[in-house]
């Protein structure tokens, strides 16, 4: 799909067309310019003209984020970071290897990822000095820097929209799943699951293949809980999540950002911010339905209210 044709660009056209604002497209729609009277704003990428760029670099920075959220005094999921080899000169040190071990050694099992990755791409779990091995490569083969944290086992992770302290929606991601009957194996359900239009990314242990699950036991078919991977959205109300939404805007005001989704994690040590994005993207959320397509239009159409 072209960029022109994302359900991003053709909402925010939409909205500039019915409130007669003046739109110009910048790089193929990957920017925009737009003008209302003597009012202008800008939008890059997912980017609003309403977070200050030291916010927004802050949320970009994975483990710089955690440090300060830590700081703080706001519970959130530590990221450690690890520069690439050809970043070296300009952070001196004796490399990453040592310390990257002992984390191995004292959390068992790590989550991999580019510092300043989106959608879960280039995120591996590491629970061998093989996979720490292979997935450091792989990372920094693209990236300036590599961030570590523990793996938490997530019961549920929320996704809370924010404009200025204000709850846009909140909604729980829920990974597909396998559904056990006491009889099939996580194969022949996986197989079944393919051959009625089953979609997503999935991740199956090779252990697992050949094991039973009980009548009603759910499988996750992927670890990671990103709509870009199969995951699909449940928008809830704020209040039957007031503890959630209340986390993420300590987490936004934590960072001084206006405009921005904070992924909170349910974990078996509490609530936790995951991250923080300073693009808010509802790319995902947009296509799954009319009614969430509306939501989000709604959304971007206030964040432009703001602007203007």
């Amino acid at each position: 799909m072209e960029n022109s044709e994302t359900n991003f660009v053709t909402i925010i056209k939409e909205i500039c067309e019915e409130q007669s604002i003046q739109l110009t497209s910048l790089g193929g729609d990957w920017g925009f310019l737009l003008k209302k009277g003597e009012k202008k704003g800008h939008i890059v990428g997912y980017q609003f003209g309403l977070n200050t760029a030291v916010s927004a670099e802050l949320c970009s920075d994975k483990s710089m984020a955690s440090e300060l959220l830590a700081a703080e005094g706001v519970p959130c999921v530590p990221h450690h970071c690890f520069m690439a080899p050809h970043m070296f000169q300009y952070v001196g040190g004796n490399g990453n290897w040592e310390k990257l071990e002992r984390l191995l050694e004292q959390y068992g099992t790590m989550v991999c990822k580019d510092n300043r990755g989106t959608g879960g791409r280039e995120v591996y779990l590491v629970r061998s000095q093989k996979e720490l091995e292979q997935a450091a490569d792989r990372i920094f083969d693209r990236a300036d820097a590599m961030a570590v944290s523990p793996y938490c086992e997530i019961r549920r992770e929320y996704r809370v929209i924010l404009l200025d302290q204000e709850v846009m929606v909140v909604f729980l991601k829920i990974r597909q799943h396998l559904t056990g009957d006491g009889r099939q194996s996580i194969r022949h359900l996986y197989a079944d699951y393919l051959a009625e239009g089953g979609t997503g990314q999935a991740i199956i242990e090779k252990k697992d293949l050949e094991r039973v699950l009980g009548v009603g036991e759910e499988y996750p078919l992927n670890w990671k809980h990103n709509l870009g991977q199969g995951a699909y959205a449940q928008v809830l109300s704020e209040e039957a999540t007031k503890d959630i939404c209340d986390l993420a805007r300590q987490a936004a005001e934590c960072l001084g950002i206006r405009f921005a989704s904070v992924d909170v994690a349910d974990t078996a040590k509490g609530i936790r911010v995951l991250e923080v994005n300073s693009g808010v993207m509802m790319e995902n959320l947009a296509g799954m339905s009319r009614e969430y397509r509306q939501l989000a239009k709604s959304i971007y159409e206030r964040a432009i209210f703001k602007m203007l």
